[in-house]
Parts: C-alpha cells; sequence; structure tokens
C-alpha cells in the first residue's frame, strides 16, 4: 500500500511539473534597448553629444519594466502637465511623435542627471505595439519642453 502511494505522489509531481512547464509555454520575453539623444527627438534638438541616455525595456507577459539613466541634460528636468513625471513612455514609429503610454519614476540630485525606473501591465494591443517597435523613451526638461532626448525601443524576442 505504501509502494501504491509514493507512485501515485510521484505521478502527481511530474504531472505537476510538466504542467508548470507547459504554463511558461509561449511566454517568451521580449527585450530592447536603446540609446538616448538629440538626434532622435522629432524635430531634432541640438544638444551637444555629452547629453546622452540609455534605456532597457523588458516585457514579460503582459508587465513592461523599463529601466534607465541619463547625464548631461542642457536644462532642468520639467514635469508635463497631467503626467506626474518628466521622463515618460510614448507610443509612435520613429521620426513621429506619439502620446504617453505612462511615465516613468526619475531619481536625481541635480535635476540633469539621474535614473528612472517603471512597469505598467499592457493591453494586448499596448504589447503588440511594443514588440512592433512603436514605444519610445522621451526626457522633457525646461529648455526643451517636448523633449531633450529620445530613444526608440526597437525589441527582439527572448528565451
Amino acid at each position: 500500500m505504501h509502494t501504491r502511494d509514493t507512485k501515485r505522489w510521484t505521478m502527481l509531481g511530474v504531472l505537476g511539473a510538466g504542467l508548470l512547464a507547459l504554463a511558461g509555454c509561449g511566454s517568451n520575453s521580449w527585450v530592447a534597448t536603446t540609446q538616448l539623444s538629440g538626434a532622435n527627438e522629432v524635430p531634432p534638438t541640438s544638444v551637444p553629444a555629452t547629453t546622452m541616455g540609455t534605456a532597457t525595456a523588458t516585457l514579460d507577459g503582459d508587465k513592461l519594466t523599463v529601466t534607465g539613466g541619463f547625464s548631461g541634460l542642457q536644462s532642468n528636468l520639467q514635469e508635463v502637465p497631467d503626467t506626474g513625471s518628466s521622463v515618460h513612455i510614448h507610443q509612435a514609429a520613429q521620426g513621429v511623435n506619439g502620446p504617453v503610454v505612462f511615465s516613468l519614476a526619475v531619481t536625481t540630485t541635480d535635476q540633469r542627471n539621474g535614473s528612472y525606473t517603471g512597469t505598467k501591465d499592457l493591453s494586448d494591443e499596448e504589447q503588440e505595439a511594443f514588440k512592433d517597435g512603436l514605444f519610445y523613451v522621451n526626457i522633457h526638461t525646461s529648455g526643451n519642453p517636448n523633449g531633450e532626448i529620445r530613444g526608440q525601443f526597437i525589441p527582439i524576442e527572448g528565451d
């Protein structure tokens, strides 16, 4: 009787592990990195090459996580009305301006150098837009309220 119970629990364990493995199938993550610059803005801004930023975005299931940093901004960060932040994820193709999808939390000591992070559960449509390269990071400043530096995400599917 004891052997039979052990076999049953072993089979249930194997079945459970298989179901967990199947649950993970088809939910590959998507990852993108980008360099932010004034040349990527629409229209381009004339900021020196020392003004720069980086960003990484990871879509895991429906959750998009963005982290990045910036340095050498030519003017102080400027919060965009009704968004609560000066750094955002926007939706539009490269070379086109688009609406804010979500705001990112900014950490800075001097308003010209710092980092940012944020997460958002994306709708099915937003997930497809991200995968199609239609999301970008934009940093708004007092001297360039529409954006001083920008970087377009071009994601690739991960494992």
